[in-house]
């Protein structure tokens, strides 16, 4: 596993470039830009444009906004760029992209529940166009009681030169590979607010059980017996786990939205009930040419 997340490390790896320093009149055009794609014509996107400032190190940053995100609101909201310009004058993604989000509640996301400590959020995303590459080079999700949850991923067939090519883009792009690690603190249970069914929430066997049966669903050729052990031995910590759970996905051909849909058709276009046989043909295709390898190393205390 440790060799496997070296190689994905070196895979993802991508020529580091400055950022701009953001100034005042530049953070004004980013968010008056993003605010006329997700909401043109919204009465508040001027007065959220006038409260748009720059930090001394060259950060936009906004508070109390939901940028139209539902059910994500934050207490404040910082962005810089790499090539602020392909955004602000040619419509098209920067370079780079690198984000905090500060004050994320979890239950408004879950929608209710119980008290939680507020998350932070973390992202930093390049693309490099002549390869048609976005990577994820980090995305982090974490809070004050130790949860951290990290993504890294890199997603192919993505040319973003022009709106024209990004339209194109968005039925070609496909999941290439991504690496997935989760620490949990295990003092609050669920701390980033992930949708639970509300037939498990708060009953602990019900929530295993139904871990253990997603599981046993994914197919021989995606999960090896040794990955399949260790995400059963997770499962069967929750639903307060305490250590770190690795995961790392990697697609053969790129995970696209023709095997999505495909995948969806049959299941979801079901009439009634979906039978496990029908979850199972689903899954396969899906999954099909997917490997997951996955580790989890319960804490100290914990695995004494």
């Amino acid at each position: 596993m440790r060799g496997a997340l070296f190689a994905f490390a070196c895979m993802v790896a991508a020529p580091v470039s400055a950022f701009d320093l953001m100034t005042k009149p530049m953070c004004k055009d980013v968010y008056q830009s993003f605010a006329d794609m997700i909401a043109p014509g919204d009465d508040l996107t001027s007065v959220m444009v006038q409260s748009v400032t720059v930090t001394p190190d060259g950060w936009c940053l906004i508070n109390g906004a939901d940028l139209g995100f539902e059910d994500v609101d934050f207490d404040t909201f910082m962005w810089r760029m790499d090539d602020t310009a392909r955004w602000t004058a040619d419509g098209i993604p920067p370079l780079g992209l690198e984000v905090r989000a500060i004050g994320l509640d979890p239950r408004e996301m879950q929608g209710g529940g119980p008290d939680r400590p507020f998350l932070t959020l973390e992202a930093l995303l390049r693309q490099q166009p002549e390869a048609g590459q976005v990577i994820v080079e980090r995305a982090a999700l974490y809070n004050d009681a130790g949860d951290v949850l990290t993504v890294s991923g890199v997603f192919e067939r993505l040319f973003l030169s022009s709106p024209s090519m990004m339209q194109v883009s968005a039925g070609s792009a496909a999941f290439k590979s991504g690496l997935i690690g989760v620490t949990f603190g295990g003092t609050v249970e669920n701390p980033f607010g992930f949708g639970v069914d509300v037939s498990v929430a708060g009953d602990a066997q019900a929530q295993r059980e139904a871990a253990f049966r997603l599981i046993s669903l994914l197919p021989v050729g995606v999960v090896d017996d040794a990955s399949r052990a260790e995400m059963m031995a997770f499962a069967g910590d929750l639903p307060r786990p305490v250590g770190t759970f690795e995961a790392i996905v990697t697609s053969d051909r790129g995970l696209g939205m023709m095997q999505l849909g495909a995948s969806a058709a049959m299941t979801l276009g079901q009439l009634g009930e979906v039978t496990e046989a029908e979850e199972r043909a689903g899954l396969a295709v899906l999954l099909d040419g997917i490997t997951l390898r996955a580790d989890w190393t319960p804490a100290a205390q914990v695995a004494d």
